[in-house]
């Protein structure tokens, strides 16, 4: 199977490059450099010249505060480009994998969402991906659009690799205690990606296209995850802070958060039944890595 890939440099996407041996897959991951997908052209073209079974969007503007000044760029990469790269799949009948977004919804509901449940971004970037959510249903037939949530790795900038770097400095941390969500790793959506990819090519019928949630099991809040980072990680630790919960309105962003971001999975596990762990077995796989690669530092 060969596998085309949009933001290949991303946390899923890096995971995606690094994981397709393993799944004896055949990857193509342009770098921005190497394709433009605000060019129609040129994103038509590539697919055309390569032509692989499945096209994976993992690209996305994910700055969420900044994308609340920076609108049009975040409507640029999560719509328009979007569109475009699901365009040229519909013509070459080549299925896309979309991944979006805990962030199409408010977080008022009380209970995990389901993929059933009412759209309701509260900022622009949840907005922008809704769109993007909208054009691919319009323009493909054949499409897996993917939502997740508190997505984190060994690379790129997340919750995990922040709480390391000011933990190192501080004895006290203040994190929210009430936003409520399910940290998952990028390696292991990689890895639900490549197991439903393989099914949907394999059976090629559409019972399989739709939406979906996928992130890993159990539930946490920020203040809760950061506890079990440093707890996890005390071992190799300079230092491991105290960790105080605040509310939200102690610690005000430029976009307003979802207080509830549980996502049910049910669908998928019934459905495609793609590997599934515990959070904190992802992140204990996250930590081992970033502790190599600062003992490799050290060395």
């Amino acid at each position: 199977m060969k596998a085309f890939i949009t933001g290949g440099t991303g946390q899923v996407g890096t995971e995606l490059v690094r994981r397709a041996d393993s799944w004896n897959l055949d990857i193509v991951a342009p770098n921005r450099a190497e394709l433009n997908l605000l060019d129609e052209t040129e994103v038509y073209s590539q697919l055309d010249q390569i032509r692989p079974d499945i096209v994976v969007n993992s690209a996305a503007f994910t700055a969420v505060d900044a994308a609340e000044t920076e609108s049009n760029a975040a409507f640029q990469v999560n719509r328009d480009a979007v569109r475009i790269v699901a365009d040229s799949c519909t013509q070459l009948s080549i299925p896309i994998i979309h991944l979006s977004t805990d962030y199409v919804f408010d977080g008022t509901k009380v209970g995990t969402y389901d993929e059933s449940d009412l759209i309701c971004p509260i900022g622009v970037y949840g907005k922008s991906k809704e769109a993007g959510e909208v054009v691919v249903r319009e323009i493909s037939g054949k499409h897996v659009i993917l939502r997740t949530s508190w997505v984190y790795a060994a690379h790129g900038n997340n919750f995990v690799k922040t709480m390391l770097r000011i933990g190192k400095e501080r004895q006290n941390l203040n994190v929210v205690n009430d936003q409520f969500g399910t940290p998952t790793f990028a390696g292991d959506i990689a890895d639900a990606i490549f197991s439903i990819a393989n099914q949907v090519l394999e059976h090629n019928t559409s019972q399989f296209w739709g939406t979906y949630h996928y992130t890993a099991k159990g539930w946490t809040t920020w203040k809760d995850f950061a506890e079990v980072i440093f707890e996890k990680a005390s071992t190799w630790l300079s230092n491991k802070p105290h960790v105080e919960g605040i509310p939200s309105s102690q610690y005000p962003t430029a976009a307003k958060r979802p207080p509830n971001s549980v996502l049910n999975c049910s669908k998928i596990d019934l459905k495609f039944r793609p590997p599934r762990r515990h959070w904190q077995d992802g992140l204990g796989e996250v930590l081992s890595e970033l502790k190599n690669e600062m003992n490799r530092q050290i060395t």
